[in-house]
């Protein structure tokens, strides 16, 4: 891929992602209504929906991040692409790996390779876990998880599967937005703004760890019943 061909993609890229954000932010408001209501029935379903939506966003800003302009090298995209394409933590790793070269020798640089474990512990917690369970609803095993081969159920998954909530998923789509960020000063620039805005970025990441730490779903509902139901006319019809 030329320059130019990496910058359109990463321009049309960057509009599904805004029109994917702009679904999350439908999804949350109906899902919020519905715990008003206490429609447990259409918080589940828009539960799994969204689910869904930060699974379809993930990709979308996996594939943002990796065309930012004055980033990688289009041979290096490439490896990246084929790398996800085998398995989605591999492509994140290599993201990293090939991002911290061009930050210094993270190899032999403790402080560097610190900050490089450091950022694939949380894709690993927060981004490559939550991926198995969305898979699971993707494939249709909404109320009971599988196993790997489909011969009996996965019953942790199953609980997982049933604690799922509004919550938790909205925990994993302001983390990978932080992610964004982090990633894309080390790329655009890795021997200043990495350095300059990684602790900021990841500082705020950190604080918004320990301060989401506690949020429930209960306190979600406690918060909303304070809120008055307003029903909003759909001007589509």
């Amino acid at each position: 891929m030329t320059d130019q061909e990496i910058y359109d993609l990463y321009v049309l890229q960057s509009k599904n992602v805004r029109r994917l954000k702009q679904v999350q932010a439908n999804l949350v408001k109906d899902i919020n209504f519905y715990l008003r209501k206490n429609n447990e029935f259409q918080v589940e379903i828009k539960t799994k929906l969204l689910a869904l939506l930060h699974c379809t966003l993930s990709e979308a800003q996996f594939i943002q991040i990796v065309h930012t302009p004055d980033g990688f090298l289009s041979s290096e995209i490439e490896k990246i692409k084929s790398a996800k394409n085998s398995k989605l933590e591999d492509g994140w790793k290599l993201m990293i790996d090939l991002a911290m070269d061009k930050v210094g020798d993270w190899n032999n640089t403790k402080d560097l390779l610190d900050r490089r474990n450091s950022l694939l512990q949380i894709i690993s917690d927060y981004i490559i876990s939550p991926s198995i369970l969305r898979n699971k609803i993707a494939h249709g095993q909404w109320e009971f998880a599988l196993n790997r081969e489909n011969t009996k159920e996965n019953k942790d998954l199953t609980a997982q599967l049933k604690d799922l909530n509004i919550v938790e998923i909205s925990k994993w789509f302001d983390i990978h937005q932080f992610m964004g960020l982090i990633i894309r000063d080390l790329i655009q620039s890795p021997k200043k703004g990495f350095h300059n805005n990684y602790w900021v970025n990841l500082t705020n990441l950190e604080e918004y760890l320990i301060k989401s730490k506690n949020w429930t779903l209960e306190t979600k509902k406690s918060q909303l019943k304070k809120k008055p139901i307003k029903i909003e006319n759909d001007s589509t019809n």
